[in-house]
């Protein structure tokens, strides 16, 4: 009788937004800009932390979050570089992300998009597919 192979499917999900920013800020200033400009409510959370294995040590990138209960979108901003590396390894040009959850269109995120290229202390805002990336795993929360 022939030997039976079951594979386990990852059924993750990835239907969020995702915007790359290249700001110089700082990440407590960059959240002040953004909640004054844009009307967001972002605060400072538990840090992400995350183990690298090719590092063997942990990697610690900050985080803040709002949640919009008028449009019931959920923003996360995090810093994509801390001490010792890279959240996204294979976006070294990218400062920072804001991950948008809940019902959304790529409309929506393009003017998001278009109102953070409006500010002046952002040099780029620009849309990414996380399905695209190599390191998605470490953007589910």
């Amino acid at each position: 009788m022939p030997k039976k192979i079951h594979k386990l499917s990852e059924n993750e999900s990835y239907d969020f937004g995702l915007i790359g920013i290249s700001s110089p800020e700082y990440d407590f200033r960059l959240c002040w800009i953004i909640n004054n400009t844009l009307g967001f409510n972002l605060h400072r959370q538990d840090d992400l932390e995350i183990w690298h294995k090719g590092l063997d040590d942990t990697q610690v990138f900050q985080q803040f979050r709002y949640y919009d209960e008028d449009t019931l979108l959920s923003y996360r901003l995090i810093c994509n570089k801390c001490e010792n590396g890279y959240l996204l390894e294979e976006m070294t040009n990218v400062d920072y992300l804001i991950q948008v959850s809940g019902d959304l269109d790529q409309n929506f995120i393009n003017k998001l998009i278009k109102k953070l290229n409006a500010l002046e202390d952002i040099a780029l805002a620009f849309p990414l597919d996380p399905s695209l990336l190599k390191s998605r795993k470490k953007l589910l929360d």
